[in-house]
């Protein structure tokens, strides 16, 4: 046996300094050149319409769902342009949470060929079961994690990134793609942080460099179940030049609700990034912790443009919009029925899933009437914007609406089916295909779609 001690140690060293290598994560880099935070519309789009996905969190259900929407999108045609178009080509924007940010993310990388190899790259695919393996029987994961600079999310990170994204970076996004905002939670703000060029503008850092498997770690990263992702500010560091340094206000604070200038304050809370020396990191969790379906994001959009969605438009190059749909896709889960019939204390994993689901489903109704309650003013304020700067016959036409695409809107067989999907990343092939069609179903099902599509044609 002793003679084994050596080559048995010398393992053990190359393994420890292995770890000692490669125990860090990769953080964001400064930035380098002035940011890109405005985009020019594409041009395969149309001008009229702006269609913005959101896609809510929820694991694997919530990316199921999701994608059942994109086939529907992809599958529906529409006049446009005096030619036949898909509905898929005129999406401009996709916000994203959680189970739903790998489904955006994918898309924004691929395109089409999402379609082809998603459903075996992640939707059903093994991951928890693999990255559980990672985690417990890797020796090289053991030593990696055991500085405490590497944590459970960091692994997920690489695992996406290899297995999932391919090693694609924000700067890889496909150029005809439609704006993908990913978003996760600060816990040192306590608020939304989103995968922008704005918002990476602010920790004075560069976003194009910045792995996309990380972001939708961060953006998926459960509270207790993954660890938060660590993001370095360096706002205030020698050589940061591109950070923000006045505070957006609104230039009409009479189209303002008083809802709208609460959600002002918030978004402002940004600006305590500048303090570089108090807010040196920033440590992101799963975005469904501050919004679970991707909206809040949008409100701070129009927020961050003194509040006022024409000067959204003009900033982005949609002056000629006439419709705004937002298509808000909602996987929160039912309450498993199993709960109420035991005397015994359910498991820490449905213990996580209900209370998730009980804060999801309350603040959802609050985030959805939020931002219907912003389409009046945003309507005045088009109005009032384009006429004056851009007379013309028609100039005063804007519409906005909401279309929900809601799990809880099923029809009694369907729900049957779907009564508890729990919230992981892995989950049976059936259950799968029942929640895509679910997506497909609902979407074209909806009221507010069909009149979408009669409005548009």
């Amino acid at each position: 046996m002793m003679k084994f001690f050596p080559h048995l140690l010398l393992i053990l060293m190359s393994l420890f300094l292995f770890g000692c290598s490669v125990t860090s994560p990769e953080l964001n880099k400064p930035i380098r050149h002035a940011p890109i935070v405005a985009s020019q519309q594409s041009a395969n789009r149309s001008d009229e319409l702006t269609l913005i996905l959101t896609f809510s969190g929820g694991g694997t259900r919530a990316a199921a769902l999701s994608y059942g929407v994109l086939q529907e999108l992809r599958d529906t045609p529409v006049r446009i342009r005096g030619g036949n178009r898909r509905m898929l080509d005129e999406v401009d924007l996709i916000s994203s949470v959680s189970g739903g940010s790998f489904t955006s993310a994918y898309y924004g990388l691929f395109g089409d060929q999402i379609f082809q190899d998603f459903e075996r790259k992640f939707l059903k695919k093994r991951v928890q079961t693999e990255l559980l393996r990672l985690s417990l029987f890797s020796p090289k994961a053991w030593i990696r994690l055991a500085p405490a600079l590497f944590e459970r999310s960091d692994l997920a990170a690489e695992y996406y990134n290899r297995t999932i994204f391919r090693k694609k970076r924000f700067k890889d996004m496909r150029k005809d793609a439609p704006r993908i905002v990913i978003n996760a939670t600060d816990l040192s703000l306590g608020r939304g942080f989103a995968f922008t060029d704005y918002h990476f503008s602010w920790i004075c850092s560069d976003l194009g460099s910045f792995p996309v498997g990380r972001a939708v770690a961060a953006s998926s990263a459960v509270p207790v179940v993954f660890s938060p992702i660590a993001l370095r500010n360096y706002s205030g560091k020698q050589g940061c030049r591109f950070a923000p340094r006045v505070a957006p206000q609104p230039q009409n604070s009479s189209n303002i609700t008083r809802a709208g200038e609460d959600r002002l304050k918030q978004s402002l809370s940004i600006t305590n990034y500048l303090d570089g020396d108090q807010y040196r990191y920033l440590h992101l969790v799963d975005g469904g912790v501050s919004d679970n379906l991707g909206i809040r994001s949008l409100l701070d959009m129009v927020a961050f443009n003194q509040n006022d969605m024409w000067t959204l438009l003009k900033k982005y190059h949609m002056e000629k919009t006439r419709k705004m749909a937002f298509i808000v896709v909602n996987a929160s889960s039912f309450f498993d029925p199993v709960i109420p019939k035991r005397q015994v204390a359910p498991s820490t994993v449905k213990v996580i899933d209900a209370t998730t689901t009980i804060q999801s489903n309350e603040y959802n109704v609050e985030t959805l009437e939020l931002l219907r309650s912003q389409f009046p003013g945003w309507v005045r304020q088009v109005k009032k914007g384009r006429c004056r700067e851009k007379p013309a016959p028609g100039c005063s036409d804007i519409q906005f609406s909401l279309i929900e695409v809601d799990l809880r809107d099923l029809q009694n067989q369907e729900r049957q089916r779907l009564l508890y999907v729990p919230t992981s990343l892995e989950l049976p092939g059936p259950t799968v295909d029942l929640l895509k069609q679910a997506g497909r179903n609902l979407l074209r099902r909806s009221k507010g779609f069909q009149r979408l599509l009669k409005s548009v044609n």
